[in-house]
């Protein structure tokens, strides 16, 4: 850190320096830099000559973020009764705030303007005191942990949580022509109006193409309802049935609902709807995901999606997603690139 009057302050105050940028500074040679803040009753400014602090925020962070602000809100509106598990989802919360007030991570600054661009008093404030309810928590004291809630309750805590989470969330990078996948259920009737335009249905034929989108519907619906609890926007365009940035990177599913005699077919069509996706919106970097409506019973084909052809394969077993890649959904990007090395050296 450098001091230094610049000629843009009033008499008598100071610029201060935060210095991280990679080259040396030069005496009576101009800097560029952000402007962190002022302080007037300490007659100084703070700027940066760096761009850290003003990165967005990564697809790492972002779903901790989000998940753990929802609980936050729910827990301020008495939506939920408050437990030990709480405590992980309040330090983050309690890190957001820190970083606010410290300003000393990549993201700091995408994070305060989510939380209402909070004064640093403000922010250390608030880290202090999500930060005892958790010490609590993680300590078995419920009825401390609590009471402490409830003194959080009496602010505006929870309105500005809650825009946070959803401004957190609408941050992450969309697909083209994409539109939002709730998790609510609806009904999906793009295959009956496809078949219309082409053919006229046989009672027996509708039934079938019926059922097959209600399936494919409920599909999505657990797909999304998984997610979003942990913090992801889950989007579809014309195409594609789902995408969302997990924490490893972006992410493109095709749901396929499956009977007795399609089961080949439909696992062929929806992985080469998969590479076609990924190619049309350019997303070289995406993962691929095939979310069938049971398990294949040809087992083999496990197998040959990951290790053949990089697609990683879910089903829907008993309402729930199931399949030996669910926890992958959940990876960071560091964790799936030392994964992907280990299978590397065992193959």
């Amino acid at each position: 850190m450098g001091r230094g009057v610049s000629r843009v302050t009033p008499d008598g105050w100071s610029c201060v320096l935060v210095h991280r940028a990679a080259s040396d500074i030069v005496p009576r040679i101009p800097l560029t830099g952000w402007v962190l803040g002022m302080e007037a009753s300490r007659r100084y400014v703070e700027v940066s000559d760096s761009n850290f602090g003003f990165l967005p925020i990564s697809d790492r962070m972002r779903p901790r973020y989000v998940a753990s602000l929802r609980r936050l809100v729910a827990l301020l509106k008495g939506e939920c009764d408050i437990d030990i598990g709480d405590a992980d989802a309040l330090s983050e919360v309690k890190g957001m705030f820190s970083r606010c007030a410290r300003r000393d991570q990549w993201d700091w600054r995408a994070v305060q303007l989510a939380l209402g661009e909070p004064d640093r008093a403000s922010a250390r404030e608030l880290s202090t005191r999500l930060g005892d309810v958790a010490a609590a928590l993680r300590a078995g004291q419920i009825e401390s942990a609590q009471s402490r809630l409830v003194v959080l309750r009496s602010g505006d805590l929870a309105p500005l949580a809650q825009v946070a989470a959803e401004t957190i969330a609408d941050s992450a990078p969309s697909i083209a022509g994409s539109r939002a996948v709730t998790s609510r259920r609806r009904s999906d009737t793009r295959g009956v109006a496809k078949a219309k335009a082409g053919w006229v249905l046989s009672r027996y034929s509708k039934e079938r193409l019926d059922a097959a989108s209600a399936k494919h519907a409920e599909l999505l619906y657990v797909l999304g309802g998984f997610l979003g609890f942990h913090g992801h926007r889950v989007e579809a365009n014309q195409f594609v049935d789902a995408f969302t940035r997990l924490r490893s990177g972006p992410a493109i599913f095709e749901a396929k609902s499956l009977t007795d005699d399609n089961e080949l077919s439909q696992v062929r069509q929806g992985l080469s709807q998969l590479y076609e996706y990924r190619f049309r919106h350019a997303l070289v970097d995406a993962s691929l995901w095939l979310l069938l409506s049971r398990a294949p019973k040809e087992d083999w084909l496990v197998d040959y999606l990951h290790r053949d052809r990089g697609v990683y394969l879910l089903w829907l077993e008993d309402g729930k997603l199931s399949g030996p890649f669910v926890a992958r959904l959940l990876e960071s990007g560091s964790d799936a690139t030392r994964r992907q090395a280990k299978d590397l050296t065992t193959r």
